[in-house]
């Protein structure tokens, strides 16, 4: 399965490079397209961890993001 991140910046949050550096820790990978991510993974319990890893990168940040998982 493959889950995409669509980053909204603040211009009162973290500085973007920041956030990119950040994202990519938890293991998104950039891409150009209607997203700016993607991350691959096998099961539902590694989504779970990839949402919560996410989840507390971003925390207080203000920097909004839209999750979009498919199947391949």
């Amino acid at each position: 399965m493959k889950t995409y991140l669509k980053l909204h910046f603040n211009s009162e949050g973290k500085n973007p490079l920041d956030i990119i550096r950040m994202v990519k820790e938890v293991g998104f990978v950039p891409m150009v397209g209607d997203y700016d991510f993607v991350i691959e993974y096998d099961s539902p319990s590694d989504y779970a961890d990839i949402v919560t890893r996410l989840h507390e990168v971003l925390a207080g940040s203000k920097v909004y993001y839209r999750l979009v998982s498919k199947e391949d």
